[in-house]
């Protein structure tokens, strides 16, 4: 009956047959965040030390460039981890992996007071939010 029925993409329709699911893409269970943020604190350990190996061997702005490929890896293998899903949890556990692969790089780089040393440099924080785009537009 008109009184019940509901308006969808291709018209009315009865609640039962109008109920909208969410795309396959963006149906993200808890098993995915897991996959997700296993793939990514793991990556962010190995790539965090590389990264401060290569900082103290090349030194200086080249090895800043770095962290860029660090955010577009992380994301990627965040992406294959969950089977291409999207979503903005998973763009969170992208963020969260790339700051962790920084805050690695800096106590491996210089020990725990050269953390302080990296929030001072301005470059590297510039990277740094350079490679959370990255990271995160590869699952956002």
């Amino acid at each position: 009956c008109p009184r019940c029925m509901v308006q969808s993409v291709i018209g009315a329709r009865c609640p039962d047959c109008a109920k909208t699911r969410k795309l396959p893409t963006f149906d993200v269970t808890t098993v995915y965040y897991l996959r997700a943020y296993a793939a990514g604190i793991g990556l962010a350990l190995l790539t965090g030390t590389v990264w401060a190996f290569v900082r103290i061997m090349l030194g200086g702005y080249l090895s800043g460039l770095l962290v860029i490929g660090v955010g577009y890896l992380v994301g990627e293998v965040i992406s294959r981890a969950v089977n291409r899903k999207r979503g903005s949890g998973l763009a969170w556990s992208a963020a969260i992996s790339v700051i962790v692969a920084f805050t690695v790089s800096g106590f491996v780089w210089a020990g725990p007071p050269g953390l302080s040393f990296l929030v001072r440099d301005l470059f590297g924080l510039i990277l740094l939010v350079v490679a959370i785009f990255v990271a995160t537009n590869r699952v956002r």
